[in-house]
């Protein structure tokens, strides 16, 4: 971090959800916040052998992470990752710790375990359901929802398909015309582009979103850095391991209460962004007040 006497500012980064921009997160942090530097990528009970293409694929998503940070010159950080992204920055926080200062959350998908009763009754229903059957057999046969857009192309209706999903998923948020073409604009531009990080999607997530490999007893084992968990009232992804990690006497040193964003779902910092910014603006800015007075204290 360098012997000047001026203390360094960390640095925020942000790792997105397939389907989620980075831009809408970093609207989310207060422009006034000029003290971060905040930087943008857009990015079960398994067997040995499960466990080994989880980490696989992992890595192919964390390995070219640290190399962008080596090369950029980014030392300590504040992470902050959505959904899938929420997933890896977990996963790059228990990898390299010394890297970051705070973890942010925000509705993070492959936290908790999937409780026996839940798992049978959904192996139940899908079984019992053509459509669901259908829909695993392409989720295991790797079939991702980029490449059933990327298969509209060819009759040109790839971007309309895009537009009615943003139209349909955000009609609650009362963006204007332009904001939704903006943003289906962006979600059929990552979307249309060659097959890659989403080969992982099916290796990381079962069938129904629940990991292979939960982070619930990794975070358990081995988290070491403070971090923060924001949901939305109406999240599809559950808040109880948060609740579990912050009423724990070891985990509470780290893990707070997490936040539930009234009126916000998957997507809180689109759905209610006047709940939603004063929060990220919050951690972000109690993160960089830390260490600033970690620093000044060391340099004594």
């Amino acid at each position: 971090m360098g012997r000047s006497s001026r203390v360094p500012f960390p640095t925020s980064d942000v790792i997105r959800n397939g389907g989620a921009n980075s831009h809408q997160i970093e609207s989310a942090i207060s422009a006034k916040d000029k003290q971060a530097d905040l930087k943008k990528v857009d990015a079960w009970n398994a067997s040995a052998e499960e466990k080994k293409a989880v980490k696989d694929a992992e890595d192919f998503f964390l390995k070219p992470f640290e190399e962008w940070r080596k090369n950029v010159g980014i030392g300590e950080m504040i992470l902050i990752g959505h959904s899938l992204g929420g997933y890896l920055a977990s996963s790059y926080c228990l990898q390299n710790p010394e890297k970051l200062i705070k973890l942010i959350l925000l509705s993070p998908v492959g936290v908790p375990e999937v409780p026996p009763d839940m798992q049978r009754q959904f192996q139940e229903r899908t079984d019992g359901d053509w459509r669901l059957r259908w829909a695993r057999s392409l989720w295991e046969g790797g079939t991702t929802p980029q490449q059933l857009v990327r298969n509209f192309g060819w009759v040109g209706a790839s971007r309309w398909f895009t537009s009615s999903i943003v139209e349909r998923r955000f009609k609650h948020c009362g963006f204007d015309a332009d904001a939704k073409k903006n943003i289906a604009g962006y979600l059929h531009s990552i979307t249309i582009l060659p097959r890659s990080g989403e080969d992982c999607i099916s290796t990381i997530l079962k069938f129904g979103a629940w990991a292979r490999v939960p982070l619930m007893n990794r975070i358990k084992s081995y988290l070491k850095i403070p971090t923060v968990f924001i949901y939305g009232k109406n999240d599809w992804m559950d808040p109880t391991p948060a609740y579990q990690f912050s009423s724990d006497s070891e985990m509470a040193k780290y893990v707070s209460k997490p936040y539930i964003i009234p009126k916000g779902g998957h997507h809180m910092y689109l759905e209610n962004p006047v709940a939603c910014n004063p929060v990220l603006h919050k951690e972000v800015t109690d993160g960089v007040k830390s260490f600033i007075a970690k620093k000044k204290e060391a340099d004594k």
